[in-house]
């Protein structure tokens, strides 16, 4: 068994030349497809090779019996051939001795690499992951978000502002296919050697200094009703839609919950920060926001944040009305929440 993460294992790839089998799996998918590629390149030195020797699945639409005998053929004048199989969560496995069996002997001329969102716990599974290299493609903590964001501006050679970073992962949200088609424009757009902050980040994104759910969620968590009102409702008229800012409050207090608890246990700020592989920026809000709400309101907001779930699939309210009342409920006096 050997298992890797999308830090060290393309240090490892470079040095690969007796694996013939990887798994490729984690809930995010960008990373997936990077490593995936990575794998691709290492073993398929040109264009010509791939158009030759390149041969990719997908689990609803394919058998095992094709996909073995894709990878039982010899590669055509070339070392190695590669074998894709994405989603293979779908493929339908009805023989799982067979498929077992050439995880253990497999075709050395063929690099087989199978692709997932989700790998199952099952025995069946558990057999493949242990003959072969793996790759866990988790979703990154807000730290680690952070600095990958600021990494792919720096290796653009693009000077960018640390707030814009912060208000770059609030804008467009934490899904980092998405982040990173944004970066690409903005990185194209400016060129190397120029610098980025939020006044140019906001004329070429679209986003406003103002209106945006950074400042929404720092406006409620402030707990300043009017600025809160006017910013969600503004975002509603922008386009923005409540089924998706409502995820992003909850992190945010959940984020402010969690800050209380350590802090309760005496941890400093550096060592929450420590413990949540946070950033500083992206916590800022969060530290300024803690001391203003009780763990009771807390606890009262999560299950507010859950029923505005409910309510925006299950009633015809409208989206401005639930998100009214949320800024009524979140910013009122606690002792008027009591009565």
């Amino acid at each position: 068994m050997r298992q890797f993460n999308i830090h060290n294992f393309p240090e490892y790839l470079r040095q690969s030349d007796k694996d013939f089998i990887f798994v490729v799996y984690g809930e995010e998918r960008y990373f997936c497809d990077q490593m995936v590629h990575m794998i691709e390149k290492r073993f398929l030195e040109s264009s010509s090779d791939r158009n030759l020797n390149y041969q990719q699945f997908y689990g609803a639409e394919s058998t095992l019996s094709e996909i073995i005998s894709a990878c039982l053929a010899f590669p055509m004048f070339a070392d190695r051939k590669v074998v894709v199989v994405k989603d293979f969560d779908k493929l339908k496995i009805d023989d799982k001795e067979s498929f077992l069996k050439y995880i253990d002997r497999p075709q050395k001329k063929t690099i087989l690499v199978l692709s997932t969102d989700k790998w199952e716990t099952t025995k069946f599974h558990s057999q493949i992951l242990n003959s072969v290299v793996s790759v866990r493609c988790k979703n990154l903590t807000s730290g680690e978000l952070y600095d990958w964001v600021e990494h792919r501006f720096h290796i653009a050679k693009v000077e960018v502002e640390k707030r814009s970073i912060t208000f770059l992962i609030e804008n467009i949200g934490t899904n980092v296919l998405r982040l990173n088609l944004e970066i690409e424009k903005i990185i194209n757009y400016l060129g190397p050697g120029k610098k980025l902050n939020v006044d140019i980040l906001s004329q070429l994104t679209g986003f406003t200094r103002d209106v945006n759910i950074f400042n929404f969620q720092r406006s409620l968590g402030l707990r300043d009703l009017k600025t809160s009102l006017k910013i969600g409702i503004r975002l509603l008229e922008q386009g923005e839609h409540l089924a998706g800012i409502i995820p992003m409050l909850f992190i945010f207090f959940r984020r402010i919950w969690v800050v209380q608890h350590l802090r309760a246990q005496n941890y400093s700020q550096s060592q929450i920060l420590d413990k949540m592989s946070g950033s500083r920026f992206v916590y800022q809000d969060v530290f300024e926001s803690a001391p203003k709400f009780s763990h009771t309101h807390l606890l009262q907001i999560f299950e507010k944040l859950q029923q505005a779930d409910i309510e925006l699939k299950s009633t015809q309210k409208s989206p401005g009305s639930i998100l009214t009342m949320l800024c009524y409920f979140i910013c009122a006096d606690q002792n008027v929440l009591s009565k």
